[in-house]
């Protein structure tokens, strides 16, 4: 089952250490758009925010019968992701970012002494378009939020039981998010149970950051969001 109208929102590094923009897929026909900017958001800024499409590093596709494949992302913006799919996720690197004195600002800039701390952004996005076999299971590498069962028939009040991965292991000690808040972290088998509070759209975003292998101090930023919609 396809949602045309149904935007995916990425609630980018939910500790607020981001450029402040929101990333989300909106359907066109059997693909997908790849659009930044502040359109879903509380966000004060303009509606869409250009990137440069290289920032895509993959996407992937679950077919009905729950096949995952590659697919390519088109370098042209906005990105194009090819579907039909029954579950798509895109992955994106947004480069290294510093907060300084003055702000938060792309790159590591000219002033080390003025740099508090510096963050490498990778983020993904993923969307439930219906279910099939194989989708209880992390389509990527990237950090990831999965359901192990169909959550579209759940009720508000009922429980949402989600797994997150990185590296499609499971993760322990990630925020997670319900529409924009925090209600909890994974817990050592990467497992977290969340109360649905609404029908119609759901929204959950997480984020974890773990120092870089570089040795240098800096960081690595990985944030996830899955959206899915309760059947009526």
């Amino acid at each position: 089952m396809r949602h045309a109208a149904l935007p995916l929102l990425l609630m980018v590094l939910a500790s607020g250490l981001a450029q402040a923009h929101d990333y989300w897929l909106d359907p066109d026909g059997d693909d997908y758009l790849l659009y930044r900017g502040h359109r879903h958001s509380g966000h004060q800024g303009e509606d869409l925010v250009p990137y440069d499409p290289a920032i895509v590093t993959r996407a992937h596709c679950a077919g009905a019968d729950g096949a995952v494949r590659e697919v390519p992302p088109s370098r042209t913006y906005p990105s194009r992701i090819p579907g039909p799919c029954a579950a798509v996720l895109v992955e994106a690197d947004s480069g290294t970012w510093s907060h300084t004195h003055t702000g938060t600002r792309q790159g590591t800039g000219n002033e080390p002494k003025s740099m508090t701390r510096t963050w490498q952004a990778l983020e993904s996005v993923k969307l439930l378009n219906g279910w099939a076999p194989g989708l209880g299971r992390p389509l990527s590498q990237a950090l990831e939020i999965t359901s192990p069962q169909d959550p579209t028939g759940l009720a508000p009040s009922e429980k949402l039981r989600l797994l997150v991965t990185l590296a499609g292991r499971p993760k322990a000690g990630v925020s997670v998010a319900y529409d924009g808040e925090t209600r909890g972290v994974t817990g050592a088998n990467g497992l977290i149970n969340l109360k649905v509070r609404h029908g119609g759209t759901q929204v959950v975003s997480a984020s974890i950051e773990e120092p870089s292998a570089k040795g240098d101090g800096s960081s690595l930023l990985h944030s996830t969001v899955l959206t899915f919609v309760l059947k009526p």
